[in-house]
């Protein structure tokens, strides 16, 4: 395709490709004579930077986390030992592929980062937790709707987490970054997730209070 196929598809510029070009954050067009072509892996490139640039990453950062799939840091954040395609995924789950698309584009499930369209087993979790909900009769509209304000919530408190922990990365080499990087994770998944267990657990037992005395 040409640069102007892919701008319309990106919903970008075409001086803003050029520009990520020119930074090194989008790899350089195939040339067949005078004729820059680009194909889909521009476009997951592009769907890439996006999503970072949501995530809170500058383009300086980006280029850094991204110009090699062996870095560190970028291992260590997806630390992805297996993973499944969008095909596999939607097999193993055994949710539908149009529900499965709709979590994707809502942004609640995403690839790993150096997995291109690849998806880590963490997300066939999340998937199988979902339709376990489905079967047990939650509206899946709700269940959506739900799903994505906890997702905007995350993302904010996620940002505010990597403003705090940025002093422990600070002067670091990579090697160093990656180790702190693998040894937060876990507890702080751990942390979060523990207390949105005993918020809820709460939640249910002031509901269930309420149901009672009411009867």
């Amino acid at each position: 395709m040409r640069v102007e196929q892919l701008a319309g598809d990106a919903d970008l510029s075409v001086d803003t490709i050029r520009y990520y070009q020119k930074i090194g954050v989008l790899h350089p067009p195939v040339r067949q004579g005078r004729v820059a072509v680009y194909d889909d892996s521009h476009a997951s490139r592009l769907t890439e930077i996006r999503q970072l640039s949501q995530d809170g990453f500058s383009l300086a950062q980006i280029q850094r986390l991204t110009e090699s799939a062996a870095h560190p840091l970028l291992n260590s954040l997806n630390n992805v030992t297996d993973s499944l395609t969008f095909d596999e995924l939607v097999k193993t789950s055994g949710v539908n592929a149009e529900i499965v698309h709709l979590a994707v584009d809502a942004g609640l499930i995403r690839p790993t980062r150096t997995g291109g369209d690849r998806f880590g087993l963490e997300t066939l979790a999340m998937l199988k937790a979902g339709a376990g909900l489905l079967d047990a009769g939650v509206p899946f509209d709700q269940l959506i709707q739900l799903a994505v304000r906890h997702a905007d919530h995350v993302e904010s408190v996620a940002k505010d987490a990597v403003a705090l922990f940025a002093n422990q990365l600070s002067g670091e080499e990579n090697s160093s970054q990656a180790a702190t990087v693998e040894n937060i994770i876990p507890v702080v998944t751990e942390l979060v997730a523990q207390h949105f267990r005993q918020t809820l657990i709460e939640q249910v037992g002031r509901y269930l209070l309420a149901d009672g005395l009411q009867s």
